[in-house]
């Protein structure tokens, strides 16, 4: 079931806040998170019903490891506690890797060694990727004492609950438990449904109206990069078509993927429940590590603390151990590690390689941008020790960051979005003018896809996103550390008067009204 679709909107979402509001009325908390969890349960098993065994396999199966991990970790059997993690990190994993890689691996195997061995295509079930990555959470959380006496109806919501099941974001058990624990919690609180169906509305805007319109041209011209010299105007490629191409899947990326991310954290917030965000307007970073901290927030934390720090700590200490300096240092503590993280990032999102080129376009883009920033602290320790103020960086040297930034994400946007490499290889040759400049109007840009590219351009560069609209009613359970950062140029804060509601209404009708076309599945439902 997708949330851009009048099933949801008019059917199981009424029917869900209903039950679950009712039930914590009339009968209890204990019962309306059952009610939930149930509906969570129908919610997923819409779509494939074949896929819901799994989920079900993978909510009991972390439920009783990790109460087994709590167990012996509050009697401080620490070796007892890493055999049990051990134990469910490849369970975990071997479930994600079997259906997710097998195929991969035995075509790429089978290519190699030019053997004929096939495997049984294997479906891709929903949304294992991030219901994966939430139950090792989990399970490290367990391992550090930070989980405590779980029941089973709390974790049945907590790794089920609708919102967030299909696409994120990645949860934390610290971040929903005490949520779901709250007096409040199952109370009818008009203030609630009002806040979260005005941010809901705004990603359904974001998704009906801008990023499905964006598909609409962005497929075709991805599918006649399959054939030679082919573009969906029927000319080659060129510089100008190259980018066009690049800027309208990159601009259908980031309103889809953040478009969803609203509409998580408007639903969960209908139910009480507030969501950390997971998007925070990427493509206004000056930098591509400000990026990376700003795009699927809560996957690139779940790497950092459960890949990146386990591995860079233990490399950072065995180069001090060994005297490593300079560019040695900087090898074995930052650029394994990143390499790594990013590789991983890649093929998290698919089994092709298509996206590995994707992890190491972002690994060195980032190893770039942490060289730059260690070259100019070097320059101010130089400048401190000859007494010299400094050096202010001015707004046309940030301006020059963003568009290098932007130029680099499209890059490797194409290589994402991209059937294979060759065809990847059509687009970004044509993006560097290796095949041509071209002029605009040979891009053979229809009216409604310039208005649609204007309009996002518009959204992303001068207007606020759906947090800091709605930052009077603290949208999203860790508000508070990105309040503050990156204002666009044209601020306005969502009130309920007059204004406000006829911005709800219009953007909602809208969303709505988009959907007539079609119900198109969200990009991440893929990964």
């Amino acid at each position: 079931m997708l949330f851009n679709s009048f099933v949801f909107i008019f059917g199981f979402l009424p029917l869900a806040l209903i039950a679950f509001y009712a039930s914590g009325r009339w009968v209890g908390r204990g019962a309306a998170a059952v009610v939930l969890s149930l509906a969570s349960l129908i919610f997923y098993a819409w779509w494939r019903p074949q896929d819901l065994p799994i989920l079900l396999f993978a909510i009991v199966f972390n439920y009783i490891v990790g109460g087994i991990i709590q167990r012996v970790r509050a009697r401080d059997q620490m070796v007892a506690v890493k055999l049990w993690l051990t134990l469910g990190l490849l369970v975990d994993l071997g479930l994600l890797g079997y259906y997710k890689y097998a195929n991969f691996v035995v075509e790429n195997v089978a290519a190699a060694t030019g053997s004929d061995f096939t495997l049984h295509h294997i479906v891709l079930p929903l949304a294992i990727s991030f219901f994966t990555f939430q139950k090792i959470a989990y399970l490290v959380d367990s391992s550090h004492g930070i989980v405590k006496d779980t029941g089973p109806v709390e974790f049945g919501l907590f790794a089920s609950f609708f919102p967030q099941l299909l696409a994120g974001p990645i949860v934390h058990y610290s971040e929903i438990i005490p949520q779901l624990r709250a007096p409040q919690f199952t109370r009818l609180l008009t203030r609630n449904l009002v806040i979260g169906l005005v941010i809901f509305a705004i990603g359904l805007f974001k998704k009906t109206v801008i990023a499905d319109t964006l598909a609409s041209f962005a497929n075709p011209m991805f599918a006649h990069a399959q054939v030679p010299g082919g573009y969906v105007g029927g000319g080659p490629y060129d510089l100008a078509r190259g980018w066009t191409v690049a800027v309208t899947y990159t601009l259908q990326l980031y309103m889809d993927f953040s478009g969803y991310s609203d509409m998580a954290i408007g639903l969960a917030r209908m139910f009480g429940v507030k969501l950390p965000l997971n998007f925070h307007s990427p493509l206004r970073a000056a930098s591509i590590i400000d990026y990376w901290r700003r795009w699927h927030m809560t996957l690139q934390r779940f790497l950092l603390a459960y890949l990146y720090q386990p591995i860079a700590l233990p490399m950072n200490r065995w180069a001090a151990e060994r005297g490593l300096t300079g560019w040695s240092a900087f090898a074995a503590g930052i650029a394994v590690p990143t390499l790594i993280t990013f590789v991983l990032i890649g093929v998290w999102h698919g089994a092709g390689w298509t996206f590995v080129v994707f992890g190491v376009m972002h690994a060195l883009y980032v190893l770039v941008n942490e060289i730059w920033r260690e070259r100019r602290k070097q320059a101010n320790r130089r400048r401190r020790k000859a007494k010299l103020a400094p050096r202010v960086i001015g707004r046309g040297e940030i301006i020059s960051y963003h568009v290098i930034t932007l130029i680099c994400v499209a890059f490797a946007n194409v290589v994402f979005r991209a059937i294979s490499l060759g065809d990847a290889a059509t687009v970004t040759r044509a993006m560097a003018g290796f095949d041509g400049i071209g002029t605009l109007s040979a891009a053979v840009l229809p009216a409604d896809l310039a208005v649609t590219i204007v309009l996002s351009i518009a959204l992303v560069a001068l207007f606020p996103n759906a947090q800091q609209i709605m930052a009077a009613y603290r949208p999203a359970v860790n508000f508070a550390e990105w309040r503050g950062v990156n204002h666009p140029p044209l601020m306005w804060r969502w009130r309920p008067n007059t204004l406000g509601i006829v911005f709800a209404g219009v953007v909602l009708f809208a969303g709505i009204m988009f959907v007539q076309r079609g119900a198109a599945v969200f990009l991440y439902f893929n990964f």
